[in-house]
C-alpha cells in the first residue's frame, strides 16, 4: 500500500491516550454513576470556564491532586465533597482499548518506535501503570510531565526534543480535532480518531494508509 500523499516515512506512531489507546468515561455524569457518587451538580456543565481552568492546571503540573478536587468541590458550592471528587476522578478511568496491546506489540515487531502525548494527570498517569497496553508504550510523555498541554505548539516540540524524533517521521493519533490539527501545523502527519467507535480498527486503517501497518 502507499502512503499518503506528501508523507514521509512513517518512524514514529504517536498515541493520545484517553479515547485512542484508553478506554475512558467521557462525562462527569457517567464517572459519577461508575463511581456510587450522587453528584447534584456537574460542575463542567455548572462553571464550565472555571472547571476547565482547574484541569488545565491539573494537567499541567501546576495544581496537586487534593488542591484540584477541594476547588471542584468549591465549584460545585459545596455540593460534591471533596472526597467524591477524587472518588469520580478515580473512576475515569476504565483500561485499555480492544485490541491496543496487540496493536503496539505488532508495531514493535515492525520496528516502529511506539510513543504517547497526552494530556493527564499524575493521579490517572499513576493509575495506567497497571494496564499492560500503558506499559507497552515504548516512551511514555504527558502534560503533566513537560508542563504543557495540547494544543499548544510548545508540548510537540517538547516531545521531539525529548526523543529526538523528525516532525515529518511522526504518525499522530488524537480524539480532538483541535489537537490534531495542531499536530498537523508542527509538521506531525496526524489522525482523527473517534472515541464513539472502536478505536483500534480506525488506527489500523489510517497505519495502512501511510505505509505503516504492522
Amino acid at each position: 500500500m502507499s502512503t499518503a500523499a506528501g508523507a514521509r516515512r512513517v518512524e514514529w506512531v504517536v498515541f493520545d491516550l484517553g479515547g485512542v489507546i484508553i478506554r475512558i468515561h467521557r462525562t462527569w455524569r457517567d464517572a459519577a454513576e461508575a463511581a456510587g457518587v450522587r453528584s447534584p451538580v456537574d460542575p463542567a456543565k455548572h462553571r464550565e470556564e472555571e472547571f476547565r481552568s482547574l484541569i488545565s492546571l491539573q494537567q499541567r503540573g501546576v495544581l496537586s491532586h487534593d488542591a484540584f478536587c477541594r476547588g471542584v468541590s468549591e465549584l460545585s458550592g459545596g455540593l460534591v465533597h471533596a472526597d467524591d471528587v477524587s472518588r469520580i476522578h478515580a473512576s475515569v478511568i476504565l483500561g485499555a482499548e480492544p485490541g491496543a496491546e496487540q496493536l503496539l506489540a505488532e508495531l514493535k515487531r515492525r520496528g516502529l518506535a511506539t510513543a504517547c502525548l497526552s494530556n493527564t494527570n499524575a493521579t490517572h498517569w499513576e493509575q495506567m501503570q497497571s494496564i499492560p497496553a500503558f506499559d507497552a508504550i515504548e516512551h511514555r510523555h504527558a502534560s503533566h510531565l513537560f508542563q504543557l498541554e495540547k494544543p499548544d505548539e510548545a508540548i510537540f516540540r517538547a516531545f521531539e526534543r525529548a526523543t529526538q524524533a523528525r516532525a515529518a517521521s511522526i504518525l499522530y493519533f488524537d480524539d480532538l480535532e483541535e489537537n490534531v490539527a495542531a499536530a498537523k501545523r508542527a509538521g506531525w502527519n496526524a489522525v482523527a480518531i473517534d472515541p464513539h467507535r472502536d478505536t483500534v480498527p480506525q488506527i489500523r486503517v489510517a497505519l495502512e494508509k501511510y505505509g505503516a501497518h504492522p
